[in-house]
């Protein structure tokens, strides 16, 4: 059964480790943040906050986490994590890559209310900052959109094509 994030007082770090990667997800301000360290000490921190268009806080630079729960899957364990910025809401699903357990696998819905001006999650990385995005959104609101990514010790893998277009991982200076 998951555990809920408690809805008042202190919000405890959670985390997950999967192979050589720990993912910690810690309470900043209004929503949950979160790291991935590798085994050889690399890190990539989630950027919260408006994103890069225009400072917008409805498109915030990473999707917005406000309840996290953790739970134990017949995989192994995940993190699940809910949240909303401005009229349009987020889901994600964090474990195991089930095609490479030693991968760390994050799974992301948004659900617009309206034309989104940027979406995606952006991190900062070993070699400055990296943006993961679903690609061109061609879906008219109200729409469902996902993207996917994993870690490595490695680094940041975009998975697959999503809906509404698949973008790489595009890191920037």
């Amino acid at each position: 059964m998951p555990t809920p994030s408690p809805a008042t007082g202190p919000r405890l770090p959670l985390s997950l480790e999967v192979g050589d990667l720990t993912v910690c997800f810690t309470w900043q301000d209004d929503r949950w943040a979160h790291e991935v360290v590798g085994g050889d000490g690399r890190r990539w921190r989630s950027v919260e906050g408006p994103g890069a268009a225009g400072g917008d806080p409805r498109w915030p630079a990473s999707p917005v986490l406000v309840e996290l729960s953790r739970l134990e899957t017949t995989r192994g364990p995940a993190v699940l994590g809910v949240g909303r910025a401005g009229r349009s809401h987020f889901s994600l699903s964090v474990d195991a890559d089930p095609t490479d357990p030693g991968w760390l696998r994050f799974e992301i819905a948004c659900r617009l209310q309206e034309p989104p001006a940027w979406l995606g999650s952006t991190y900062h990385g070993p070699t400055g900052l990296v943006r993961i995005a679903p690609g061109l959104v061609t879906a008219r609101p109200p729409a469902t959109v996902t993207w996917a990514y994993a870690f490595s010790s490695g680094g940041i893998l975009p998975l697959g094509e999503t809906r509404g277009g698949g973008g790489p991982a595009s890191p920037e200076d």
